[in-house]
């Protein structure tokens, strides 16, 4: 008979229970093996403060629908304020009225055209405006070529009727404030170009 090996019923037992056991040296080299292993370094941007290699996605500006807004509530007072002034020039040529102007009165068809010019303009600033919420920059280039023309037609009004200029300012100075006003304008209309996220089109479609 030959004797009973005692690892035997061990090894048995361990494989039925579905356990392996594994020599002490192969453990030790496992374990030498994962210790050794060293963590991956993480670069920061400097000028994010951010790890590298993030993509960060952030919303379209804000700036064109609110300069288009103010386009279009800007170009809708002028619009009325100028269909009013229409209703009134009847008293700048009357005779009997306090605000006669004797070069109106003569020449009133100059007045009507370029008041009647303005109000196309100002109805155009307001479809500008319009495409400007919608991100087109077509509506950009709308609004400075109307305003190119209302500085154009004030600047004839001015030189045509000198009777307007009733203040003590001229001619030339009003000239002056209406190129740097017009300036101003041309120039909040383009903070949109400004941005460089405005999600602006360049497309000139307009629908």
């Amino acid at each position: 008979m030959q004797p009973e090996d005692k690892n035997a019923g061990g090894i048995g037992e361990s494989v039925i229970s579905g356990e392996v056991s594994q020599p002490l040296e192969q453990v030790n080299e496992q374990t030498t093996f994962i210790s050794t292993q060293q963590p991956q370094s993480v670069i920061i941007d400097p000028s994010t403060g951010l790890p590298q290699n993030i993509l960060i996605i952030q919303e379209p500006s804000a700036a064109p629908k609110v300069i288009g807004i103010l386009v279009i509530i800007y170009g809708s007072i002028l619009t009325v304020l100028s269909i009013l002034a229409v209703l009134g020039f009847s008293y700048l040529t009357d005779p009997d009225s306090e605000l006669y102007l004797k070069q109106v009165a003569d020449s009133p068809t100059l007045l009507y055209v370029l008041t009647g010019v303005s109000i196309l303009c100002y109805i155009a600033q307001i479809f500008g405006g319009a495409l400007m919420i919608q991100k087109k920059k077509l509506g950009i280039y709308i609004t400075w070529l109307a305003l190119l023309v209302v500085f154009i037609g004030d600047t004839l009004l001015s030189l045509s009727y000198d009777e307007i200029n009733q203040n003590d300012l001229g001619t030339t100075v009003n000239l002056g404030f209406s190129v740097v006003c017009s300036g101003i304008c041309c120039l909040l209309v383009a903070i949109p170009l400004m941005i460089s996220d405005n999600g602006m089109e360049d497309s000139f479609k307009i629908l």
